[in-house]
């Protein structure tokens, strides 16, 4: 036991004096909460600012950088596993990916052959958990509709925006869009751009006036308005009440 402590203290003082530090539990939480729900837009911004799977902030857990890769991959794998499971992806399906991107990493040669299929990996998980959200919709042009909103939840997207988009007559999508998903497109709209907002309360460290700036809503007391008319809370209320939740909590 006195061994472990010994080598525990030496790995943290030269963490320390080498100024590595792990990403911190709320973004890793972000990350994996946006390939749980699908999230493709969020997903990007945070593989291009991220870290890849070998940097030293993620830690050294082989000395070969190879294997190193691989092993980052394998942990992130099962981490990305569970949480799509969680938000209904079925569980065989979840498994026979996590063992096929598994085994691809493990036939790997290079860091960044393992770091294009972690990526993919990622992305995969990711699209398969938005295709679950759309599996009653049947309409070719409301699909199309759920994936420019997703992918635009930054902008403040308009009918008419999506009508051109689709090539469809507004009120026509309009009405089409409510049979098929139950509630306007404008609904629809803030829906998702507050599901997003939610998981930068609990994930991240940024303003309620920042979120409400990125996700393209009109002022901040409107966005306050509209989410504590969907959650029942404001978002500092929010925050305060769910601000790093264990990932055992439901």
């Amino acid at each position: 036991m006195a061994f472990v402590e010994e080598d525990l203290t030496k790995e943290l003082f030269e963490k320390r004096e080498n100024e590595i530090k792990h990403p911190s539990y709320d973004s890793e939480l972000a990350f994996y909460d946006c390939v749980k729900n699908g999230n493709i837009e969020g997903l990007n911004n945070m593989l291009k600012e991220g870290p890849s799977s070998d940097a030293k902030e993620r830690g050294e857990l082989s000395p070969d950088p190879v294997r190193n890769a691989i092993y980052h991959h394998i942990v992130m794998t099962a981490m990305i596993t569970r949480f799509c499971i969680e938000g209904g992806m079925e569980q065989e399906m979840a498994y026979a990916l996590s063992d096929l991107y598994i085994n691809k990493a493990d036939r790997a040669k290079t860091r960044e052959e393992v770091q294009n299929i972690q990526n993919n990996m990622i992305l995969d998980f990711a699209y398969k958990m938005r295709e679950l959200k759309k599996k009653a919709v049947y309409s070719k042009q409301i699909v199309i509709c759920m994936d420019y909103i997703s992918e635009n939840l930054h902008k403040n997207i308009t009918v008419e925006e999506l009508a051109d988009y689709v090539n469809l007559n507004e009120t026509y999508l309009s009405k089409l869009f409510k049979k098929e998903m139950g509630q306007p497109v404008s609904s629809y709209i803030r829906d998702r751009k507050i599901e997003y907002a939610e998981s930068l309360l609990k994930y991240s460290d940024k303003s309620s006036i920042d979120i409400a700036n990125d996700l393209g809503f009109s002022s901040h007391s409107y966005f306050i308005s509209v989410f504590k008319k969907k959650t029942g809370l404001t978002p500092k209320e929010y925050r305060n009440k769910f601000f790093r939740k264990k990932l055992t909590q439901k």
